[in-house]
């Protein structure tokens, strides 16, 4: 059986959920996961308000770049698989509402954690909220899943170093 059937497979009738799409490898990740895995059943967006934006209008934004001109040219139904949820890896319980924390523990067996801050002049107490607190946050919801396929946190991280010579 070849990998890329095997790696779809695994997502047959899986909701997962995804923090950080609205940054470079969320925004990948969700293209991606939209276009290989048709069987997957949802793909739950921890997106918080921004800029005076909804969660969904900040989604809306993101599926108009051209990352999403295939999907929305060969099959544009896979968006509805999309469901935004309010949320904030800086709050407590991430923010999020009663009704979501329930949809989330009830639904999702995979976890694909990108979000992070990754501004170099970024106040190192922000960064540690964010990138360290708010992980063991979204660490604190997935023990609260019911469906959670073992192994199934990836927490995806860009690593960068620069130097000169």
């Amino acid at each position: 059986m070849e990998m890329g059937r095997r790696v779809a497979d695994t997502f047959t009738e899986q909701s997962v959920l995804v923090t950080g799409a609205s940054g470079f490898l969320g925004k990948v990740l969700v293209e991606k996961l939209l276009y290989s895995t048709p069987q997957l059943k949802h793909i739950y967006l921890l997106i918080r308000p921004h800029s005076g934006l909804s969660p969904k209008q900040r989604l809306d934004k993101i599926l108009q770049g051209p990352l999403f001109d295939r999907l929305r040219a060969e099959n544009p139904s896979a968006f509805s698989k999309l469901v935004p949820i309010g949320g904030n890896l800086l709050e407590e319980d991430l923010g999020l509402s009663q009704p979501d924390m329930h949809r989330l523990c009830e639904e999702v067996g995979i976890v694909f954690h990108c979000a992070a801050t990754v501004k170099f002049d970024e106040a190192l107490r922000l960064s540690i909220e964010m990138n360290v607190i708010g992980t063991q946050r979204l660490i604190a919801l997935c023990h609260k899943m019911r469906n959670l396929i073992v192994g199934c946190f990836l927490f995806l991280f860009l690593m960068y170093s620069s130097f000169r010579i």
